[in-house]
C-alpha cells in the first residue's frame, strides 16, 4: 500500500512539473508575440495615401479646349503608402505608389487632330478614317484617355495616430509616368449603324510623358476630399498652349495600422495565459 501511494505521488509530481514547464514555454511564447504585435504597432502611421480616388476633371479653360466636366473623371487606385513619422503621429512625409485613369470628355463634334509637332481639337473626324471621306456621320463621345503610374511625396498632418476619428491634412506633389493615351470617338452612321473607334497616335497626341500635379488631401476618419492641379500641362509646351487640368473629388482612405485585430490577438493570448494559471 505504501509503495502504492510513494508511486502516485511521484507520478503526480512529474505531472505537475511538466504543467509547470510546458505553462512558462506557452508564457514566454507569447509574450514573445506580443511584443512583437507592440513593436509593429508602434512603428505603423495612419497616413493619407492608401485607397480610392474618384474625381471630376476640368482642363482649366474656356472656348475650343473646354470639356464637359461632369464626363471627365480621375480614378485613382492607391496600392501602397508609408508614412515616415517627423513628429509622433502629428506630422510625417507620406509616400508610395498607385494607378490613376484619367478620362477627359469634349464636345460631341470635336476631335483631335495630331501631327508630327502639333495637336488640335477640331470638329468632325478629318483624315482619321479615310474610309470616312465623304460619309455622314455623328459624333456622339469624344474622349481622350490616359493612365499613369504616380508616386506622392506629401507632408502629412494627423491628429491620432488610428485613423478612426482623426482628422488629417495631406499637402505635397505627386509624380506619375505615362502608360497609355488614346482617343476614343463613338457615334452612329446616317444608316444608324453605331461606331466605337479607339485611336492611338505614334506621338502620344503630344501629351507629356511626366506628369507633376499639386495636391492637397483632407479627411475625416476613412473617408475625406482632394484635390490636384497640373503643374507642368497636359500637353508639351511646343505643341498647344498650356493646358493645366484641375481635379476634385472623393477619397476613400484604408486604415493601415490594423490596431483593432492586434489587440483582438493580445486579448487572447491573456485569455490563454490565464488558462494555464491554475496549473502554477
Amino acid at each position: 500500500m505504501n509503495m502504492s501511494i510513494y508511486k502516485i505521488l511521484f507520478s503526480a509530481l512529474i505531472i505537475l512539473n511538466s504543467n509547470l514547464s510546458f505553462s512558462q514555454k506557452i508564457k514566454t511564447t507569447l509574450n514573445s508575440r506580443v511584443d512583437s504585435t507592440t513593436s509593429n504597432k508602434k512603428n505603423l502611421y495612419n497616413a493619407q495615401w492608401q485607397g480610392f480616388d474618384i474625381g471630376f476633371m476640368s482642363t482649366n479653360k474656356s472656348a475650343q479646349w473646354s470639356n464637359n466636366v461632369l464626363q471627365s473623371t480621375s480614378l485613382g487606385i492607391n496600392i501602397f503608402e508609408y508614412k515616415i513619422p517627423l513628429f509622433k503621429q502629428y506630422i510625417g512625409i507620406t509616400t508610395g505608389f498607385g494607378f490613376n485613369i484619367k478620362t477627359y470628355t469634349f464636345d460631341d463634334d470635336y476631335s483631335f487632330l495630331s501631327s508630327d509637332s502639333t495637336i488640335d481639337l477640331v470638329k468632325g473626324y478629318p483624315s482619321l478614317n479615310p474610309s470616312l471621306i465623304g460619309v455622314d456621320f455623328t459624333i456622339k463621345s469624344s474622349t481622350l484617355n490616359q493612365g499613369f503610374f504616380q508616386i506622392p511625396l506629401l507632408l502629412d498632418f494627423s491628429t491620432k495616430k488610428s485613423q478612426k476619428k482623426s482628422i488629417s491634412l495631406a499637402v505635397g506633389v505627386v509624380g506619375g509616368i505615362r502608360l497609355f493615351t488614346n482617343h476614343r470617338l463613338q457615334g452612329k452612321y446616317s444608316n444608324g449603324d453605331k461606331f466605337n473607334n479607339v485611336i492611338r497616335d505614334n506621338k502620344y497626341f503630344h501629351t507629356n510623358l511626366l506628369s507633376l500635379d499639386g495636391m492637397v488631401r483632407l479627411a475625416y476618419g476613412p473617408i475625406g476630399l482632394f484635390g490636384t492641379y497640373s503643374l507642368n500641362g497636359l500637353f508639351k509646351n511646343d505643341a498647344v498652349e498650356k493646358i493645366s487640368p484641375i481635379s476634385i473629388g472623393l477619397s476613400f482612405n484604408v486604415q493601415k495600422t490594423g490596431s483593432k485585430k492586434k489587440w483582438k490577438d493580445k486579448e487572447d493570448i491573456d485569455i490563454i495565459e490565464s488558462s494555464f494559471s491554475g496549473l502554477k
